[in-house]
């Protein structure tokens, strides 16, 4: 899904590895790289940290690599519960409506910008609580809050997912690039 390969005859695959026994992920890594067929295409680092920096997911499927994510890095000792998958939403740490409270840019500026926000290294799960009370604010709002509500620093910072990104005192391109390149790590830690 990352890095947008096909999905197609998953089902014969499936039926194949329950048939032949593949019970461990050993066997599982074996029966893949045995298999030439497009669905059983197994992605390198190079293009699995390329896909965190430059994919843009469908919000379900950067919801699910994010919570699948922060699932498998939190730490077994965490004071702080992982919620259900359906009790969070996706939240773009700089916003869609960006141009708002975020500056002006060129134009070329602005295109790329408009990219690299809808990619997985401005992408955090966060209830919907705290997505409402600041969605689409500047940086400093949505760290710190407004008025009577909190904001990540407060609400977010038990989500390994979210480590580094909530000391930034701002939040640019550059954040969303090496945001997207510790995720990837992660990711490569967790799936490799």
């Amino acid at each position: 899904m990352l890095v947008q390969a096909t999905t197609k005859n998953y089902n014969r695959l499936f039926t194949s590895l329950i048939l032949n026994e593949v019970k461990d992920a050993e066997a599982l890594r074996k029966a893949l790289e045995t298999n030439d067929e497009a669905t059983t295409y197994m992605p390198g680092d190079a293009e699995v940290r390329a896909a965190f920096d430059e994919s843009c997911l469908y919000n379900l499927q950067s919801k699910g690599v994010l919570y699948l994510l922060e699932s498998a890095i939190r730490p077994g000792m965490s004071s702080t519960a992982l919620l259900g998958f359906n009790q969070y939403t996706l939240e773009h740490m700089m916003p869609k409506k960006w141009r708002n409270k975020w500056g002006a840019l060129d134009d070329e500026a602005a295109a790329q910008r408009d990219r690299k926000l809808l990619t997985l290294g401005n992408l955090a799960i966060i209830t919907h609580s705290l997505n409402a009370s600041i969605r689409d604010a500047d940086w400093s709002t949505k760290k710190q809050g407004k008025g009577y509500k909190d904001g990540l620093a407060l609400c977010a910072a038990g989500l390994a997912t979210m480590a580094g990104a909530l000391e930034k005192e701002s939040w640019d391109e550059d954040d969303i690039a090496d945001r997207a390149e510790w995720l990837a790590d992660k990711a490569l830690e967790v799936w490799h």
